[in-house]
């Protein structure tokens, strides 16, 4: 039988397989980790605020290097400190695609109250024969 690697979470400490995406004990999602690499590796990168720290991980949001000691682990996945301390820019042409997107869905949804509310009044006034 082979053995299968096996993956500590860092939310719980519970033994759960490599392959897996969430712990089965609390539900914590896996964030990949890197192995060690050694002087001669392709794809070698060293942190940016600790340059003799090689590293394979970068930020999720600016994309920098980060060694273990830079990064966080959060919801979003990892990030350097810099972008999990909020102190990035805000990009207002994302938020401004959001915020119209989200004024498109009432838009829609009051078409279709709208409709739903005339369908009943015009059911109700054909039970009393106006309609």
């Amino acid at each position: 039988m082979t053995e299968q690697a096996q993956a500590r979470c860092s939310k719980c400490g519970a033994q759960n397989a490599a392959t897996t995406k969430l712990c089965g004990s609390c539900g914590a999602k896996f964030v990949p980790v890197a192995e060690a690499v050694s002087a001669g590796e392709d794809g070698l990168c060293f942190c940016y605020r600790h340059s003799k720290e090689p590293t394979r991980v970068t930020c999720g949001r600016c994309e920098r290097p980060i060694c273990p000691k830079c990064l966080i682990v959060g919801p979003a996945g990892v990030r350097c400190k810099v972008c999990a301390s909020g102190r990035t820019p805000v990009r207002w042409r994302g938020l401004a695609h959001n915020a119209s997107m989200g004024v498109r869905g009432l838009d829609t949804r009051k078409v279709w109250y709208l409709w739903i509310w005339a369908s009943i009044i015009r059911f109700i006034a054909g039970l009393f024969g106006r309609w």
